[in-house]
């Protein structure tokens, strides 16, 4: 005998949105601990946490002002577009891992949430420098992570430390990003926390084939010549101090390129490339200032 099945009821629930990240230095979408706040944007206390699926993918539901949305029925696109409002998104990691950010977000959004880039119309997902690809498609349905200081490096990333500050004001260069070029390729991007400190951690490039000898010879003394350059806005004078970056102002630096200096002594002396050795974190100063040598790494602030 067929047992027969009766469907009295059935409930449909829509998410508003599913956000991945990308791990800019592990090359990874798989990010797990991260917390990640959703607001109404002239609301802040209004947050409502995410949950993250198995799949990774950060959602959530009960945010205020789409309940009816959350509850329809159907998946037709008018659904979508008439329940739209503007929210604000803020990622931290309380491991220390990744620099905590937010930005604004219209949702519901459907399908995996990209993050455009500011001032593209129509609007474009953000493409990382380092990203090679043809077209570029890191950043599709992902929203970037940017190492912090304190992040534990594994022993197959080189790293590239500093720490910023504005050439006459001595002010932290908050949020400011460096790149790091080897052979004119962008390898690394990194965003400086509030207080200027900024890690660039990038995948080694390839060893040069070892030279056919015999016996055969075995190094690790394996040196690559890099360029950096940084990218900055500087915040009015007497803005308040925040710790806690907007990733549309963060991308929109990369308009901004500033000098850095190996010498801010008269004349100034513009940062020269540097040698990054294999197993060996390099750490960028500015060498020759009115005081002797420094341990922050200066740069212009126009």
């Amino acid at each position: 005998m067929t047992a027969m099945v009766r469907v009295l009821e059935q409930v449909t629930r829509r998410s508003p949105v599913g956000l991945r990240v990308w791990d800019i230095a592990g090359a990874t979408d798989l990010v797990d601990g991260l917390q990640v706040d959703i607001s109404v944007r002239t609301d802040p206390e209004s947050a409502v946490r995410a949950y993250v699926t198995r799949s990774g993918v950060y959602s959530v539901s009960g945010l205020p002002g789409l309940r009816p949305f959350e509850l329809g029925v159907g998946d037709d696109m008018t659904a979508w577009s008439a329940a739209l409002r503007p929210y604000r998104v803020e990622i931290n990691d309380p491991q220390g891992r990744f620099l905590p950010f937010a930005f604004d977000a219209d949702l519901p959004r459907r399908g995996l949430f990209s993050w455009s880039a500011p001032g593209t119309s129509p609007p474009q997902p953000y493409v990382l420098p380092t990203d090679r690809a043809s077209p570029p498609a890191m950043m599709i349905g992902h929203v970037p992570l940017f190492s912090a200081p304190s992040r534990p490096m594994a022993t197959s990333l080189a790293a590239v430390r500093a720490e910023l500050r504005e050439v006459g004001s001595d002010r932290p260069a908050s949020f400011a990003l460096l790149t790091v070029s080897i052979d004119g390729t962008v390898c690394g991007i990194g965003m400086a926390d509030w207080q200027g400190r900024i890690l660039v951690p990038f995948p080694y490039p390839d060893r040069p084939r070892p030279a056919l000898t015999s016996p055969p010879q075995t190094t690790n003394d394996f040196r690559w010549d890099v360029a950096i350059a940084a990218y900055y806005v500087p915040a009015p004078p007497g803005a308040a101090v925040t710790m806690i970056a907007d990733l549309a102002d963060v991308v929109a630096q990369m308009n901004s390129p500033q000098m850095l200096f190996a010498s801010t002594v008269s004349p100034p002396q513009v940062l020269p490339p540097l040698t990054l050795q294999y197993g060996v974190p390099l750490t960028v100063r500015t060498q020759l200032t009115s005081t002797g040598s420094s341990s922050f790494l200066f740069l212009n602030a126009v």
